[in-house]
């Protein structure tokens, strides 16, 4: 990466070579879609690319390669719960699902709840309790230890819950 920053374009191909297979299985195993694993690591090599003149020699490159990559992840759980797909039966007016009023509300309200944490905390919630993600491999792409990312959920959750508490949310149990 040093060199690369430096101006050697043959660098980006090595970096690429050796880390793309790694940033692929990253984002798959994260998202559980090809697809999405592929846009994502295509827009990671874009970034370490715009990020080039900001990386520090001295400090080690692949710490530095995931935590691009975590907030990439971060980014992409952002925009997914911001544009919520509705099945296309439950725009059209005519066709009445049962509760599918209730359903969008339900999903407009945890969407706010989700919206309270900080994006790092949503990403180990949504990250380790929806996608079955470990602690410590959560620790390790953060930085931190799997007692801090375990300390951090546990905290997110319960401040979730006390919210619940005060103002109830009517989320179904489906």
């Amino acid at each position: 990466m040093a060199r690369y920053a430096a101006g050697d374009v043959e660098a980006f191909d090595e970096l690429f070579r050796r880390y793309e297979p790694r940033a692929y299985v990253f984002f798959l195993r994260r998202t559980g879609s090809p697809q999405r694993a592929e846009d994502l690591y295509q827009e990671l090599f874009l970034r370490i690319h715009g990020a080039r003149a900001r990386y520090e020699p001295s400090r080690p490159f692949t710490p530095w390669f995931f935590q691009i990559a975590n907030r990439l992840l971060i980014d992409d759980h952002r925009r997914a719960f911001r544009r919520c797909e509705v099945p296309m039966a439950d725009r059209d007016p005519h066709t009445k699902g049962a509760g599918s009023e209730q359903q969008l509300a339900d999903l407009e309200q945890v969407d706010q709840l989700l919206a309270m944490l900080s994006p790092e905390e949503r990403y180990v919630v949504l990250s380790a309790k929806i996608e079955g993600v470990g602690y410590p491999e959560l620790a390790e792409h953060l930085g931190k230890s799997a007692d801090a990312v375990k300390k951090m959920a546990s905290r997110a959750i319960q401040r979730l819950r006390a919210t619940l508490v005060e103002s109830p949310v009517s989320v179904s149990a489906r």
